[in-house]
C-alpha cells in the first residue's frame, strides 16, 4: 500500500476536486453545495423530497451525479489519509464536509433524501469513516463543538435508520435496492450500537438478507437481475454484512456464504485471461464502498481479489495490474467463510450456468490462446419489472487470445435522452436477431418492462475437445400480427477454429428482420461481399454471412437517427463501434453466420500457424 496515493487523492479532495464513477473529476469545492448536480450544474429546490421528480433534468439534473457525489465514497479517502499520516489538515477537511452535508441536508428535504438505497450507501461509507477516524473518541469530536458535531451525525444516522426501515424496496422493486437497505441497517447497528432499536432492526435486516441471498443470487452464482456488473455492487453488500457479522463474533450461515462463493465463481468463468468481462445488462458504475482511491478501478477484479481473500482460494486472484488495495483495509483474519465447498475455484472452472442461462464456450481457456465465448439464454431480468436486464436474448459474445470482438454495448446512460436509454436496452443493441423494428421485450419505461421474452426449447452438448451446441428460441416476437419464433443454433468447434450461428426465423407475414454483429473497437473492419474481414494488431478473422433470401449486408457506424452502432464502456460515456447489419423483408429466413480464425495467437500476440 502506497500511503502518497491516499494522501494526495485526500489533498486533491481538500481543494474541492472529486471523482465520481471510474475516472472523472469534478470540481464541487471544499464544502460542496451537496444538491447541486456536478454534471449540469443544476441546483436542486430544498424542499420536501416526496415532492421533487427525480426525473426531471431541469428540476434536479442527473440524479445518478447527485446521488454519487452524496454517497460520500471520497469521505472514506480522508479518513483514509488520516489514518495513514495522522495530518490534521484531512481530518479538518473531513469537518468542513460533513458540517456542510449536516447543515445542508436536513432530514426528508432535498433530493438526497428521495431513496432508501442512497440513505444505506451513505450510512455504509459513514461507517468506515466512523472507525477510520477512532470513532467516538475521534479527535474530530474534541471539545464543545466536537461533541456537538458527533451529536448532529449520531442524530442524522439514527434518522437515516429509521427512514430505511420505514421505506424498504418491495414488490417488484425488491432487487439489489433492497438487499442494499438491509446492509446498510445491519452495518449501521454494528458500528452504531447506542440505540437499543437497532438490535431488534438488525436482527430483521440479518434474517431478510439470508433469505434475499438465495432469492436473488442463483445457485450456479448469477445475479437474478442478469446484469454482470450490479452482480459486484451486490457482492459488496453481502460482503459488507459478512465482515461486520464475523467481527461481532456471529458469522453468516453457511448458505450465504456459499451464495457469495458461487458468485466468485461464475465472475471468474467469464472472466477472459486478459480481464475482459460480457458487459451483459446494466451497468452504471455503482460502488458500495470505495476502499482504493485510484482511478480506473475494475469492479469484476476488485471483486475477484477479495472473493479469493474471503474464501482463501488464490486461483481468482486477478493478474497483478489490476489488484486494488481494498482487501488490506478489510479484516480477513477470521476465517471461517473459507472452504465453504471445498472447491479450488479456477481449478475446476465451469461452463454451465442453468440457472442463471448462460453457457460458456472455448479452448485454452486460462492460457495465452483463449477463446471464450458466451451465449445468453437466461430469462430477461428478475422480478415482475426486470429493472435492468436487456431485450438481449440469444446473444452471443466472444473474445479471441483475451479480447472481445463480438461484444455487448453495455448501458450509457439512465438518464440521457430516452432514445439513447432504450437503444443501449434493446434489440438492436445487441449480437442477435430484431423483427418489426421492436424489440424482444416491451419497454414499459426506463426501468421496466412489460412483456418479457422467454427462453424455450433449450438444449446444450458438450463433446471431447470442447465441441459446443446450443440450441434455443424465444417467444418475445409472437406477439407480432406474424406471429414469429426465432431459434438459435450456436456450434463451437475448437480443432476447426469456427464458431457457426445459425438463425432460424418463423413467422406468417413478412415484416423486417435484422441480425446484428457488433464489433469492439480496436478492432478494423472490412466488408468483402458477404464476408467481414476483422484485424487488429496480431490477429485476423473472417465473419461471413449466408442467407436463403436476398438481404442487405451492411457495415454501420455511429448512427443517431435512430442510434445504431454505439458502445459505452463506462457510465455516461459512449463511442463508435462498427456494426454489421443483415436486413430483409420475409416472413421465413434461414441465416448462416460463420466466424474463423487462421490459427493460435501466440505468447507475443501474433496470429500464427498451428505449432
Amino acid at each position: 500500500m502506497d500511503a502518497n496515493v491516499y494522501i494526495a487523492e485526500a489533498q486533491a479532495i481538500g481543494h474541492g476536486s472529486v471523482r465520481l464513477f471510474a475516472s472523472h473529476r469534478f470540481d464541487v469545492g471544499p464544502a460542496p453545495q451537496w444538491n447541486r448536480c456536478p454534471l449540469t450544474g443544476v441546483l436542486a429546490p430544498a424542499r420536501a423530497a416526496h415532492s421533487i421528480s427525480i426525473t426531471d433534468r431541469a428540476l434536479v439534473g442527473d440524479i445518478k451525479y447527485v446521488w454519487e457525489l452524496n454517497r460520500h465514497l471520497h469521505w472514506v479517502a480522508l479518513a483514509q489519509a488520516w489514518s495513514l499520516s495522522g495530518d490534521a489538515r484531512h481530518l479538518h477537511a473531513l469537518e468542513v464536509q460533513l458540517r456542510s452535508w449536516l447543515d445542508q441536508c436536513p432530514y426528508g428535504i432535498g433530493p438526497n433524501w428521495t431513496s432508501s438505497l442512497e440513505y444505506a450507501l451513505r450510512l455504509l461509507n459513514w461507517s468506515a469513516v466512523w472507525q477510520l477516524i477512532g470513532g467516538l473518541a475521534s479527535p474530530l469530536f474534541v471539545g464543545a463543538e466536537g461533541q456537538a458535531l458527533r451529536q448532529r451525525w449520531l442524530d442524522s444516522i439514527n434518522l437515516h435508520v429509521r427512514a430505511i426501515s420505514k421505506h424498504f424496496s418491495r414488490h417488484s422493486s425488491a432487487n439489489n435496492h433492497l438487499v442494499g437497505e438491509l446492509a446498510g441497517i445491519f452495518v449501521a447497528a454494528q458500528t452504531w450500537p447506542m440505540w437499543t432499536s437497532f438490535e431488534a432492526l438488525a436482527k430483521q435486516a440479518r434474517l431478510e438478507l439470508e433469505r434475499e441471498v438465495l432469492l436473488q443470487v442463483a445457485p450456479d452464482g448469477v445475479l437474478r437481475e442478469q446484469a454482470f456488473e450490479y452482480a459486484t455492487f451486490t457482492f459488496d453488500f453481502f460482503l459488507a454484512v459478512e465482515r461486520a457479522a464475523a467481527a461481532a463474533g456471529e458469522p453468516m450461515s453457511q448458505a450465504y456464504l456459499a451464495r457469495m462463493q458461487s458468485m466468485c465463481e461464475f465472475t471468474a468463468a467469464i472472466t477472459t485471461v486478459k480481464g475482459a468481462v460480457p458487459q451483459v445488462g446494466d451497468a452504471d458504475g455503482a460502488e458500495a464502498f470505495r476502499l482504493d482511491p485510484r482511478p480506473g478501478r475494475d469492479c469484476f477484479a476488485a471483486m475477484q481479489q477479495k472473493g479469493a481473500a474471503l474464501f482463501g482460494c488464490e486461483a481468482w486472484l486477478p493478474r497483478e495490474q489490476f489488484r486494488r488495495d481494498d482487501v488490506a483495509w478489510l479484516d480477513f483474519s477470521a476465517d471461517g467463510a473459507r472452504s465453504v465447498k471445498g472447491r479450488d475455484g479456477l481449478a475446476q472452472r465451469k461452463l454451465d450456468f442453468p440457472d442463471g442461462g448462460y453457457f460458456l464456450f472455448g479452448r485454452d481457456l486460462g492460457g495465452s490462446n483463449e477463446i471464450l465465448g458466451l451465449v445468453d439464454a437466461g430469462p430477461l431480468g428478475y422480478l415482475g419489472i426486470a429493472a435492468h436486464g436487456h431485450a438481449d436474448a440469444l446473444q452471443v459474445w466472444l473474445s479471441v487470445g483475451g479480447l472481445p470482438v463480438l461484444i455487448d454495448p453495455g448501458t450509457y446512460s439512465y438518464w440521457a435522452d430516452k432514445e439513447w436509454r432504450d437503444y443501449f436496452r434493446g434489440t438492436s443493441a445487441h449480437n442477435t436477431v430484431r423483427i418489426g423494428g421492436v424489440d424482444q421485450s416491451l419497454s414499459g419505461g426506463r426501468f421496466m418492462w412489460t412483456r418479457k421474452a422467454r427462453i424455450e426449447n433449450r438444449s446444450v452438448q458438450r463433446g471431447l475437445g470442447g465441441s459446443f451446441r446450443l440450441v434455443a428460441e424465444h417467444d418475445g416476437y409472437l406477439r407480432l400480427a406474424g406471429r414469429f419464433r426465432h431459434q438459435r443454433r450456436v456450434r463451437f468447434e475448437p480443432l476447426e477454429r469456427s464458431l457457426l450461428v445459425e438463425d432460424v426465423v418463423r413467422g406468417r407475414s413478412p415484416e423486417l428482420v435484422e441480425l446484428f454483429w457488433h464489433f469492439a473497437p480496436g478492432w478494423s473492419a472490412v466488408l468483402d461481399g458477404n464476408q467481414v474481414l476483422l484485424s487488429r494488431p496480431g490477429q485476423a478473422l473472417t465473419l461471413r454471412v449466408e442467407a436463403d433470401v436476398p438481404g442487405r449486408l451492411e457495415l454501420l457506424q455511429a448512427q443517431t437517427n435512430p442510434p445504431l452502432a454505439w458502445c459505452s464502456s463506462a457510465y455516461n460515456e459512449k463511442e463508435p463501434c462498427q456494426t454489421l447489419r443483415w436486413s430483409a423483408n420475409a416472413a421465413q429466413v434461414d441465416l448462416k453466420t460463420l466466424m474463423t480464425w487462421p490459427g493460435d495467437v501466440d505468447r507475443a500476440g501474433r496470429c500464427g500457424e498451428d505449432r
